[in-house]
């Protein structure tokens, strides 16, 4: 009878076991830190393709019958116009009397809660400009026959004067949501389906003016972030406010490295601030 092996277990030693897992933790961190690595350098080669690429000119003579410069948009367009309280909804509307309907026959106005002038100005210039009475989603429309008309649309106040710091993030954040869907045309949804189908494949803007409140900086963000993932091509032009003489408003600033034209009304601006374009006053 043959005798059997009997082997004796032994356990490994504490060190070999916190070694091992130690360098599978440290394996772990590593591809983690190498995935990380990666996104970065995807999403920063990303951002500096899509960011614009200009070259300061100092011209100073205007034609005054195109109060904005050389807006290139196709024969059918969209372009959103970011209204601001007081001076800066005044000067938009002074700076766009001259666009033809025949051109931009895609409008729509963007203005913070609680600013009612701006949207009282926005359907009166409608009105005076183009015959079209009303044309918010939530209203009954009276739009003459054949307008395609505009859009109305009332977003949250990014930060409220005097609001607390604490709080600015969250309301900001509420108001990038809010803009995401006024970009992507959201509210669309909402209109008759008469309206749906004339403004069928327009829903993201051709182009964005803006001229200097708060508001734009995140409506900005939030094309960015379209097209970023490649979902639009929006194109951005900045005008400075004509009180803007020696330095730029906060909202220039931010904006200044994003628009694809950044006007001012000063020259002593575009020798300052590379990239900025003078043509003259603007608005009159």
């Amino acid at each position: 009878m043959s005798e059997g092996f009997c082997g004796v277990y032994e356990e490994p030693p504490v060190t070999a076991i916190l070694l091992a897992e130690s360098s599978t933790m440290m394996r772990f961190i590593i591809s983690i830190v190498l995935a990380l690595l990666i996104i970065f350098i995807f999403g920063a080669v990303r951002v500096l393709a899509i960011l614009p690429v200009r070259r300061p000119t100092h011209i100073t003579e205007i034609t005054q019958s195109s109060r904005i410069v050389e807006i290139t948009t196709p024969a059918k367009s969209h372009v959103l116009f970011i209204l601001g309280s007081g001076g800066h909804t005044a000067e938009m509307f002074n700076m766009i009397q001259n666009l033809s309907p025949e051109t931009v026959t895609h409008r729509t106005y963007v203005f913070s809660s609680g600013d009612k002038h701006s949207a009282q100005r926005a359907e009166s210039f409608e009105a005076t400009s183009y015959g079209n009475l009303v044309a918010v989603a939530s209203r009954e429309r009276k739009e003459r026959p054949g307008s395609i008309g505009y859009r109305l649309v009332e977003i949250p106040r990014a930060r409220a004067v005097k609001q607390s710091l604490l709080t600015s993030p969250f309301t900001c954040l509420l108001c990038l949501i809010r803009c995401l869907g006024v970009v992507r045309g959201e509210d669309m949804r909402s209109f008759p389906k008469q309206m749906r189908e004339l403004w069928r494949g327009m829903e993201f803007p051709d182009v964005v003016v803006c001229n200097g409140p708060a508001t734009a900086v995140i409506l900005v963000f939030a094309i960015y972030i379209y097209k970023f993932f490649g979902m639009c091509n929006t194109r951005v032009i900045y005008i400075e406010s004509f009180a803007r003489v020696t330095t730029l408003s906060l909202s220039g600033k931010l904006l200044l490295p994003l628009a694809d034209r950044f006007l001012v009304q000063w020259p002593q601006l575009a020798e300052k601030y590379h990239g900025a374009e003078h043509r003259g006053f603007l608005v009159s």
